[in-house]
This record gives structure tokens, sequence and C-alpha cells, in this order.
């Protein structure tokens, strides 16, 4: 399969759910297969953050390779925000790098002093060869990686997110007092009625629906 020689724009903002791209499409049918071309009806006319002449000079500056240009204002400005979150008792703000695992987003994070979600061992991997330190990020996963020990031991924060976690995470550090998080499912979860749906909406963190932690039973 070939793909003609166009730049990928993508303009992203923690915490925004506006984005703008400009989509690459096949230039030539590859095989027996019968593809449709993902090309947009229109080009965008405006951006989050981006003008003609900024998305002309990333065009040029990507010299026909992929590129995502993101906008360091947002992202500052969003995690600011998120980082003046009221609270009482004290606030660590995670980020979900499964949105971007961008290394220089993640970076910036860091020295704003923001913590890291991870989803894998393989994020966990990313994340710390970022620069981000074992004892900022926290794991949850459905597949808990083969060096789980060894994460725990550098000190990642790892939660178990099934009966299954638990026994093996007791097994090996069996005596020894080693702390666990816990992922625990309500029962119930964030969603609701939807124009697309006559019933309740399937939500994936939480509720009969979801496969996401041990069952509140």
């Amino acid at each position: 399969m070939k793909f003609s020689a166009t730049t990928t724009i993508l303009s992203i903002a923690l915490g925004s759910t506006q984005c703008t791209a400009f989509t690459p499409f096949t230039s030539k049918p590859f095989a027996s297969f019968s593809l449709t071309k993902l090309q947009m009806a229109e080009n965008p006319s405006e951006s989050v953050f981006l003008t003609p002449e900024t998305a002309k000079k990333c065009i040029d500056v990507a010299n026909g390779t992929p590129l995502y240009a993101y906008s360091m204002q947002k992202l500052n400005e969003n995690a600011d925000a998120c980082l003046a979150f009221p609270n009482a008792y004290g606030l660590t703000v995670r980020y979900a790098m499964k949105a971007s695992p961008n290394g220089s987003i993640l970076k910036l994070f860091n020295k704003k002093g923001i913590h890291i979600d991870a989803s894998s061992g393989h994020e966990v991997k990313r994340a710390m060869d970022a620069g981000i330190p074992a004892e900022n990020i926290s794991l949850s996963t459905q597949e808990l990686p083969a060096n789980f020990a060894e994460l725990i031991d550098l000190g990642v924060k790892v939660n178990a997110c099934s009966i299954s976690h638990l026994e093996r995470i007791g097994q090996h550090y069996a005596g020894t007092g080693q702390k666990v998080g816990v992922r625990v499912n309500p029962g119930v979860g964030s969603g609701g009625f939807s124009s697309s749906t006559t019933g309740f909406s399937k939500t994936n963190v939480g509720g009969p629906s979801s496969s996401f932690g041990i069952w509140h039973e």
C-alpha cells in the first residue's frame, strides 16, 4: 500500500475535544483490495491554534513526511487549570499518556509536576525513557507485565485490576508488606442516555459492561 506524501497536522490540547486534521489519502488501491479514499471533502478553514501560514511552515519543515503539531500554549493552559483544581486534602494530577505519548509532552507535564497514568508496561518504559521518575508513574493495566516486580521495585505504583493480579503480586511479595493499589468496579460507571440508544449507554469505566477492575461484590 502506498500513501501520497502528504502531511498530517493535528491540533491537540489537554482536556479539549476540539481537533482539526489534514488527513492523508491513498494514492493507489492495493492489489485486490478496494480502498475508500480518506480525503476530506474540503480542506479545513480553521484550527484551534494553527494559521494557514504556520501550517504551511510545518508542512515545509516536514518535507513530505508525516507531522503532528502541538500547541504548547494550550497544553500549558490546560495543565495549569488541572493543577489549580480546588482540593481539600491535596491533589495529584496524572496525565493519561495513552492520549498522546509524545516525549516532549511528557517532559512538559513532568516539569509542571504532573504525574503519569500508564496503561501498559510499554507505556511505563516510554515514560521512564522520557525522564519521568518511576515514583511518579501509576500503572493500571488489563495484562500485568511480566516484569511487574521490577517496576514495583523501581517505585512504579501498580494497581491490581483483577484477582489474578492480586494473587501474582501477593505470591511474589509474600510476607514483605508490599503495598499495592486496587482498581474496583463499583457496579456503576460514567455515561448515561444518548440519542443513539434506548437504554443506558455502555460505559467502559464501570458497571456490568465494563471489563475494568475487580467487581465490588
